[in-house]
């Protein structure tokens, strides 16, 4: 029997049971033990200690607050970490009461100093709360925590990892009487609850390193919580819900003279042109606005972002054409989860037509009937199925991919230097299709004029310092999204701001790249961890055209010759960078093509990528030699 004890001891010690905290009278222990920081995290400017996000509603028996913990401790351990770690700021938005606020530094010999109410200041005109540890040096710990009464949290997410180590994380919430609590923890939240709490753990998560062009935000450590009075929740209770949502209300009459007023019920009319009157008539006449009655949105031309999703549904019901409402993620931020269904990372609703194979994207206005939300290409989603007096179903399927060739950007620039050898003057015409013309000709209808040349400048030298002298816009009017020959164009005259030419001696070079914007390098980025993911396949094609300078010559074009390739396992081209150059009269002519024909990358082909980016940042700062002729 004392063998048996003795047994059931051992095995107790060795099940770890997270511990309930209290969050209505948290306090923080006069005396702290914190966890011994690893070597690998040594290297580290701060490490955190302790993050804790701790949630209580109460709802019911007239009572109807939250109480909500947060308590962070960070040690220091750079000179560094001390200018990036040393100071905190709360937001005070929708808060109704700090009920306690408390801020200390421990110092290496165990010396705990407390920072006094009046050193916590409101910063003004913001809505924060913000302090700072001064005197903080190498070494220390600094630590806080507060406590907030607020109204209930019924929905939200709480993010644990980030750019320094985090060793002990904690999130918890209650759940309550009247409903059910559900959450969903992912990368390294483990499941600790017990009872009526809610508890996820995590211990020494590693620093979280942002890649280009990787789905980051989904990678993070974090929780996902809601409240709801479904008892099992699922996807066919989301369906119901988003089903009832777009339900709207009766008005069959409005629907019905909509349709008659556009003789949609014309049999004559294929399916596909009739979506896209009825869209076209959408974007073109209704804005998105404040709305309070849906029956009157035709005869006011407004509508709210939801009385879209209505819209579409009650006129493709009246006109019985069969479609599948489809949710998905955006894949940057969230994985698609087929476990367990979070409304909140359902961000891209769309309704699919089965007949046609497209789309409509009822919240994203300025996107036309056809492809899918950028941000959900190739990504899992859930598809529900609807017959008539017949149990819903759903079924899980990738959301199709896009064509490389509905998505082309092609820019033509023409440069002259001014007689000074100094000035630039380009003139540029930039056409647009797929995504980018759909969101800029959404974007060119409401921007305020003293806008507008920030967006010219923007979207045709980025993070180029230039002047915009003239500009214009063709083919921006909405119904051009469904004629892929009339691209959206910006034509612009710019002079460039920043030196492109540096002297040297008798000769001149121009950095002639530059023409292209801004462009990244991967130089430095040796390792990657994260697979390549970019939002949907494009093609970037670019004429550049130089016009030599009276009494000059150019004789090193080869130096904007570069070919990088990526290729499949079929050995096949996925993506390119190419350019050439040759010199025709008293004119310097480039072409540079650069395309990507995929979404997803495996990390094992990250050289390629690497190399074809980094081709790009060498064409964009090449040079060509202006030689003065004799």
């Amino acid at each position: 029997m004392k063998k048996l004890i003795f047994f059931i001891t051992i095995l107790l010690a060795q099940i770890s049971f997270a511990q309930e905290e209290e969050v209505k009278n948290y306090k923080w222990d006069e005396v702290p033990k914190f966890q011994e920081i690893p070597a690998e995290f040594a290297t580290y400017p701060a490490v955190v200690l302790k993050d804790y996000r701790l949630y209580e509603n109460k709802v019911g028996g007239y009572a109807y607050k939250a109480f909500i913990v947060k308590h962070q401790a960070i040690k220091i351990l750079s000179e560094t970490g001390i200018s990036e770690y040393n100071k905190v700021a709360i937001n005070n938005r929708y808060v109704r009461d700090y009920r306690d606020l408390r801020v200390r530094v421990i110092k290496p010999n165990g010396k705990i100093e407390e920072l006094p109410k009046e050193r916590i200041v409101e910063k003004q005109g913001t809505s924060e709360k913000q302090f700072a540890f001064e005197g903080v040096e190498k070494g220390d710990i600094i630590e806080y925590y507060y406590v907030i009464k607020d109204y209930p949290d019924f929905s939200g997410s709480e993010y644990f990892q980030r750019d320094i180590p985090v060793l002990d994380a904690k999130f918890q919430i209650n759940k309550i009487g009247q409903a059910y609590t559900y959450t969903a923890a992912y990368n390294g939240m483990k499941n600790q609850s017990i009872d009526k709490t809610t508890i996820y753990t995590a211990s020494n998560l590693p620093a979280y390193k942002f890649e280009r062009n990787a789905t980051n935000m989904a990678n993070l450590a974090k929780v996902y919580y809601f409240i709801n009075t479904s008892k099992a929740y699922n996807y066919i209770s989301y369906y119901n819900s988003l089903y009832s949502f777009a339900d709207g209300v009766n008005a069959k009459s409005m629907i019905k003279g909509f349709v008659e007023d556009l003789k949609l019920n014309d049999s004559a009319i294929t399916t596909d042109e009739k979506i896209k009157i009825i869209d076209t008539f959408l974007k073109e006449n209704i804005e998105i606005d404040k709305q309070y009655n849906y029956k009157k949105v035709i005869e006011t031309k407004k509508m709210t972002s939801n009385m879209v999703l209505y819209f579409y549904k009650d006129v493709l019901d009246y006109l019985k054409i069969k479609y599948q409402f489809a949710a998905s993620t955006d894949k940057f931020d969230d994985k698609f989860d087929k476990e367990n269904v979070i409304p909140e990372a359902l961000s891209e609703i769309l309704i699919y037509i089965p007949e046609t194979k497209k789309y409509l994207a009822p919240f994203q206005f300025w996107m036309p009937y056809g492809q899918p939300s950028a941000l959900s290409v190739n990504n899992d989603a859930v598809y529900f199925n609807q017959e008539p007096r017949k149990q819903v179903t759903y079924e899980f399927k990738k959301i199709e991919n896009v064509l490389m060739d509905d998505n082309i950007t092609e820019i033509t620039s023409s440069i002259t230097i001014d007689d000074d050898m100094e000035t630039v003057l380009v003139n540029k015409k930039s056409t647009f299709t797929g995504y980018l013309a759909s969101y800029f000709r959404y974007i060119v209808k409401y921007i305020p004029q003293d806008k507008i040349n920030d967006f010219v400048k923007n979207n045709i030298f980025s993070d180029i310092d230039v002047e915009v002298q003239k500009y214009n816009f063709e083919n921006k009017e909405y119904k051009n999204n469904y004629t892929p020959e009339k691209p959206f164009t910006i034509n612009s005259d710019v002079k460039v701001k920043e030196s492109w030419i540096e002297n040297a001696g008798k000769n001149n070079l121009i950095t002639i790249g530059k023409v292209l914007g801004k462009q990244a390098s991967l130089y430095q980025e040796i390792n990657r961890t994260n697979p390549i993911v970019l939002s949907y396949p494009k093609k970037n094609i670019n004429y550049i055209n130089l016009n030599i300078p009276a009494g000059f010559s150019v004789k090193n074009v080869a130096n904007l010759t570069f070919n990088k390739e990526i290729t499949n396992d079929n050995k096949e081209v996925i993506g390119l960078f190419k350019s050439s150059a040759k010199v025709e009269g008293n004119t310097v002519k480039i072409t540079v093509e650069e395309f990507y024909n995929f979404t997803y990358l495996e990390k094992e082909k990250y050289t390629e990528y690497r190399d074809l980016v980094n081709a790009l940042y060498d064409f964009n700062n090449a040079s060509l030699l202006l030689t003065k002729v004799n």
